[in-house]
Parts: structure tokens; sequence; C-alpha cells
């Protein structure tokens, strides 16, 4: 430090030293984040940012808000596995040793509800994926099966089954006709297991969330089947008028199975309209036997008026 700048106290009591004066020819640039003096090396200040903050537009914000998140929202976030580290680079034994321990200690850290959910959640999106069902109806799934873990009516049931059941009371509460064979064929499933989880959750979940399930009637399955085997609009107003007029002349539909009625309606429709489908098609489709769709046949054959 030169004699003629020796350090002074402030009002506080610490020394600070006098700042030094730049040269009389300055030659200001800016390096490295700071203004600095290219003849003297002086530093005058900080570069700091001043532009006004970008607006997103409204498709930026869109697109940020429906992109998946990177890490899972239930369950630990750092996942510790495997003989090498976040590089790739291969673990000494004794460090391998400690992350598998780390990750022992990781994994205990979390609830049964959160390990529960960690499993469930990737589960529901492949059966989501597999169905092709609407992101509504997946939340509300998601919603109904996460009251039934708080309920811990998980005990004695696997994450599969209260999962199809999840979905198919969220089909129902949306209105949308699907089978429940369509969704245990998919997670691979016995029905049965699927059917009694369904019982469960609309006894015990659903009055709790205010949710009710729609019951179909017949009519409801027509349009799905009738575009699955790629009938004419004329052929699908026949088969809803045949189930309208069945009931009107007093055909008694309690008890019966709505696919069977609206696979009879339709194995009917395809005939007056010289669309002709097999016995063995239409059944196959609707998951119903033949025997059953032969006796809904003659019902419809009875009491609705055939229309030429």
């Amino acid at each position: 430090m030169s004699p003629d700048k020796q350090p002074f106290k402030n009002s506080d009591g610490f020394f600070e030293e006098e700042t030094e004066e730049c040269c009389d020819s300055p030659k200001i640039s800016e390096e490295d984040g700071f203004y600095v003096c290219l003849n003297c090396g002086y530093v005058h200040s900080r570069i700091l940012d001043t532009s006004p903050r970008r607006a997103f537009t409204a498709e930026e914000i869109q697109k940020r808000k429906t992109n998946e998140r990177v890490y899972s929202p239930i369950g630990p976030r750092t996942i510790i596995r495997g003989s090498r580290d976040a590089r790739g680079t291969l673990l000494s034994p004794k460090y391998k040793s400690k992350f598998n321990r780390l990750a022992k200690i990781h994994r205990s850290l979390t609830t049964s509800y959160e390990r529960n959910l960690w499993i469930a959640l990737p589960n529901l999106q492949r059966l989501q994926k597999r169905l092709g069902i609407p992101d509504t109806v997946a939340e509300d799934a998601l919603r109904i099966y996460t009251q039934t873990v708080k309920k811990k009516l998980t005990m004695g049931r696997s994450i599969d089954t209260l999962l199809s059941a999840s979905i198919f009371a969220a089909l129902r509460i949306h209105g949308i006709p699907r089978t429940v064979e369509e969704i245990t064929k998919v997670a691979q499933i016995p029905k049965k297991k699927v059917i009694k989880s369904f019982r469960l959750i609309l006894m015990e979940i659903l009055p709790n969330l205010n949710l009710k399930v729609q019951h179909f009637q017949a009519d409801r399955y027509v349009d799905k089947f009738n575009d699955e085997l790629g009938l004419s609009m004329q052929c699908r107003n026949i088969a809803v008028k045949l189930i309208e007029s069945a009931k009107e002349n007093g055909f008694n539909t309690a008890g019966k199975d709505p696919k069977g009625i609206a696979a009879a309606a339709i194995y009917l429709g395809s005939k007056i309209c010289n669309e002709n489908r097999t016995q063995k098609e239409i059944s196959k489709l609707a998951k119903v036997t033949e025997v059953t769709l032969r006796m809904r046949v003659k019902d419809l054959q009875k009491f609705a008026k055939i229309i030429k």
C-alpha cells in the first residue's frame, strides 16, 4: 500500500481503503462481467442486466403447462441403483456399497402410502395409454384409487385389480360405454376380482366423493358396436328403434345384460340392411355367449316390430 493512501476508519469502526481513481485517459471495456479500464486496469463496477423481462407467448405458456414432469410426484425423486454414477463412470466396490446403503435409507424414508402410489402411477399411465382413456377419466381414476389407499382397502387386493376397478368406475361416472372385459383383457386380471373391487369402490369410496355412476341402457352400446363392426348409420338407427319398440310393447329388460340386448338389435339391424354379420362375430365383440345372443334376438322378434 502506498504511503499517501492510508486506510481509515469508518463510522462502524472498520478499516476501509480509499477508492482509487481511474487514469487520465480511460478506455472502458466489458471483461468477464465487469467494466474495466484497459489502460490502468481499474475495475469500475459489475455489468448488471437491465433488459426488460421477456414475455412468454400464450403458446409457450400452454406448452410449459402440458409438458410432462421430469420427476415422479410421488416418492423419492433420487433413484440410486446400478454400478455407475450419473456420468456413467463405473463405481468402485467401496462406493457401490455406500450408495446401496444410501438407497436403502432413502427408500425407507417414504411412507407406505407414497410407496403404493409410486408403483401405481406408472401402471395407471400404462393402462390409460393402452385403453385410450381421456386424461379427465384417468385423473378421476387416480382420485378414486388414492382414496382406496387412504382407507386401507388395498389389504389383500393387488394394485392392478384396484386400478382396473377405479378406471371402470371413472368410465361409468363420465358415461363412456366401455366394457369391463376390455379392461381385464389389457390388465390381465380375472373379471371376477375387478367386479368385486368395483362393488367395494361403489359402496365405500364414491359416496364420500359425491360421485355417481351411470347405469347404461342397451342403446348406449349400440353406437359402440356399430362403429366397431363398420356398419352403416341406417343399421344403427334400426337397432335403436328395435330396442325402443320392444320396450314400448312390454319387453322387460330388468336383470338382462344390456350388451346382449344391444348385440341382438345390431344383429337384426344388419340383417334388415343386408349388411350381414355372423352371430359369432357379434357375440365375440359384445363379450356375450351365442346362446345369450339368440335368446335376446327371440325376445326382440317377439316384442319389437321388425322394420322392413
